[in-house]
């Protein structure tokens, strides 16, 4: 049970949680083969407890008279189970209930209870409850702040300092999506600072992300920031700091300071090693960090060239001069790389920014896995340059290294199976919807019954992107070959998290009345054809389903259209009314509907920054760092948002779960997200067309509801948080030190 006064649950979910943990303690006792307490009046094991070891054999030598007449005792002969040397005051025979009721009453015995260690599929576990605890995030208080771009708290002495001078140890550490996500009812409500609250505390947290991968597919970004490196200042007081790549993948072996790898360059080392330490002095070299990472051109020929030249033989067919089984894992082939992907364009270093284009990579690896922004700070952090500048590899590419790298990842020693992968997505592709044609509102999807419109309908005409009407509607985006990529990247096994899309849009499921809502140039179209074409601009015109990247895990389950992935709304940080109200509210432009999991901050988010693109730069109390006698350029915060901010805080949060549910699949998330997360209280989320207004959903395409930007459309008013897990079966879990606990857990505090 949790008993946390930062977790406000129910007495109906606490039960609940104890039905739940009841349910999945029975069932690993029958997985292990472990007996149960018989029904009926048969012979049952009974554990037997005397006074003394005297009194406990004086006892068996009786139970063991084929006719003894003393009383309370049976008659005749009583078969010893279990003399029990060990405790000789105690032993297990075979009885009736009848006999068992009756020899209780013997003067000798103090207790006949049926054996709980013959029986230990019935007793096993019972009561007893392992506690992971939340602990503090540093050792002393530090700032959080609700809306820290606010021009009352842009000044020298709150939370974004202007000038370096005023920077001190007081702005260590910093947040203000931490803070709020560590618990289910903002923490920010009472505060005294005003509208914007600032709040110095100490936010708690249950896991920390450790021996789990998170794969952050974005722009190039900035490895150099301090909020990826360990420097000794401002971080978790259980900072791990480091990679996975360890020289000579030897568990005593240190690595480089920095904690982000990328997925092209470095995984190939990670996957096998034993190719590129065989031949170190050619395929290895030593990163700005410390950390001996492959050769760029050997990485990249390790993925393109199936060749026992450029990688191990068990990863190459047989056909090609190799021993990997065909059809199997290792048999992947080749997967295209682009030759301009280096570490300078993509990656930079401590004294340089990467030279390629690109400013969102880093606010979204600094919000999933960043030391003092991001939830799962101990993860094992990835990066991949995907989106359209220099050295960026396609999308197709990147499902491909995801779906290879899942598969052919190290099992993790720990445990003896290997770390979940989670991995997010902060970009998605849209269309415009024309300005005159035909749509198509809960009709047959047979066509003929198309409604024409020259002006687009309510329900298409209020999409908005960061407060501002668009001039047309849009639609997400799908891609045919992309999809069945995704699927296969799903199937093995990866958890992929998306930002739902700044559009002010509905998103629904596929049992939704609005799921096969379309649009077209004819008023004849049918569903088939408007789900058809050649790009992923022209594919789908359907106007109310999650686009590209969510559709990849879109799988029919049960005859319905279910999608495997998550997609994260953005969370607003200011409220819905004065500076006094407790109702907070989705961003304005954040997609709705419920097709969305959750909403997580996403809007005037504190971030990392390699650059002023998205606004001011601040200072850091720990802006740079020195290593190996060379000092870093300075590193910088600032405002980020949208969705795009949402999504690596939902996957941060999520990660720090898949820590000690290691077994978890994508429907056992959606679970816990509908059992454990549970919707905010009506009054503490707005959800409705107003502020005032029930969470409705319009059912007319004209109705003057669609024009609200805070509306959840009907979906759940769900703002993630640091739920616990509870009884969710966890095969091992690492506390401390090398100390486990295998079987069900239930978290407490």
């Amino acid at each position: 049970m949790i008993t946390t006064n930062k977790s406000p649950l129910t007495i109906e979910q606490i039960e609940q949680e104890d039905r739940e943990y009841e349910e999945e303690r029975i069932r690993v006792a029958n997985e292990d083969g472990l007996r149960f307490v018989p029904e009926g009046d048969g012979k049952k094991h009974y554990s037997v407890v005397c006074n003394t070891a005297d009194e406990w054999k004086n006892l068996h030598d009786v139970l063991h008279q084929s006719n003894s007449s003393e009383q309370y005792v049976p008659d005749h002969h009583v078969e010893c189970c279990d003399d029990c040397k060990c405790v000789p005051n105690v032993g297990s025979f075979e009885l009736t209930d009848a006999e068992a009721e009756e020899l209780k009453k013997h003067s000798t015995v103090i207790s006949v209870e049926i054996d709980p260690d013959y029986y230990a599929g019935t007793f096993k576990g019972v009561g007893i409850k392992p506690r992971i605890t939340r602990t503090p995030r540093y050792n002393s208080n530090v700032k959080n702040c609700r809306h820290p771009i606010a021009s009352t708290i842009v000044n020298d002495t709150t939370f974004f300092p202007r000038s370096q001078g005023n920077v001190t140890s007081a702005f260590l550490s910093r947040t203000n999506t931490v803070y709020r996500h560590s618990v289910f009812l903002d923490p920010f409500i009472g505060t005294i600072d005003g509208s914007y609250k600032i709040k110095n505390d100490n936010p708690e947290q249950f896991g920390d992300g450790s021996d789990v991968d998170i794969i952050v597919g974005d722009e190039s970004a900035w490895y150099g920031h301090a909020e990826f490196v360990k420097t000794g200042s401002g971080e978790p007081t259980n900072f791990v700091g480091g990679n996975v790549l360890r020289a000579g993948f030897s568990t005593s072996s240190t690595t480089g300071i920095c904690g982000v790898l990328d997925l092209c360059l470095d995984a190939p080392y990670y996957i096998d090693p034993e190719f590129f330490e065989a031949d170190p002095g050619n395929r290895l070299i030593t990163r700005w960090d410390g950390t001996k990472v492959p050769v760029e051109s050997v990485a990249r020929n390790w993925w393109s060239n199936e060749s026992t030249s450029y990688r191990s033989a068990k990863y190459v067919s047989p056909d090609k001069g190799g021993t990997a089984t065909v059809g199997s894992d290792e048999d992947f082939g080749t997967i295209s790389i682009n030759s301009s992907h280096t570490r300078a364009r993509s990656n930079g270093s401590n004294t340089a920014k990467h030279t390629a284009a690109g400013n969102h990579g880093t606010p979204c690896m600094s919000q999933a896995y960043g030391k003092t922004m991001g939830y799962a700070y101990n993860a094992n952090k990835w990066h991949l340059n995907i989106i359209w500048n220099s050295g960026s590899q396609s999308i197709t590419t990147y499902y491909k290294l995801m779906t290879v790298f899942h598969k052919l990842k190290p099992v993790n020693p720990k445990y003896g199976t290997k770390d979940p992968t989670l991995s997010s997505n902060s970009w998605g592709a849209t269309s415009y919807v024309s300005s005159s044609g035909f749509y198509f509102h809960r009709k047959s999807g047979n066509g003929g019954d198309g409604v024409s419109y020259s002006g687009l309908p309510n329900m298409l005409r209020y999409t908005w992107r960061f407060g501002a009407v668009e001039a047309h509607g849009r639609i997400g985006g799908y891609d045919s070959t992309n999809h069945a990529l995704g699927k296969e990247m799903l199937d093995a096994g990866v958890l992929f998290f998306n930002a739902a899309g700044n559009n002010n849009q509905k998103q629904v499921k596929g049992d939704h009345p609005d799921y096969d809502n379309y649009v077209s140039t004819s008023s004849s179209a049918t569903l088939a054809q408007a789900e058809s074409g050649s790009s992923w601009s022209s594919r789908t015109r359907t106007i109310h389903r999650p686009g590209s990247p969510a559709s990849i895990g879109m799988s029919n389950i049960n005859g319905v259209e279910t999608y495997r992935s998550f997609s994260v709304g953005a969370l607003d940080t200011l409220y819905t009314g004065n500076k006094d109200s407790n109702g907070e509210r989705k961003a304005t432009y954040s997609n709705m509907g419920n097709a969305i999991d959750f909403y997580t901050l996403g809007n005037d988010s504190v971030s990392a920054y390699n650059s002023g693109a998205y606004g001011t730069q601040f200072f850091r109390a720990d802006g740079n760092y020195t290593y190996n006698g060379s000092t870093s350029i300075d590193s910088y915060d600032g405002e980020f948002g949208g969705t795009s901010s949402a999504c690596p805080t939902g996957t941060g949060i999520v990660a720090t779960k898949l820590q000690y549910n290691r077994n978890w699949i994508w429907s056992d998330v959606k679970n816990w997200l509908e059992t454990k997360v549970t919707n905010q209280p009506e009054d503490r989320f707005a959800s409705g067309a107003g502020t005032s207004q029930p969470n409705t959903e319009p059912t007319d395409p004209e109705s003057t509801d669609w024009a609200t930007q805070y509306s959840l459309m009907g979906g759940d008013r769900k703002i993630l948080w640091d739920a616990p897990t509870s009884s969710t079966s966890v095969g091992e879990c690492l506390f401390n030190g090398d100390m486990r606990i295998s079987g069900p857990l239930e978290l407490q505090t």
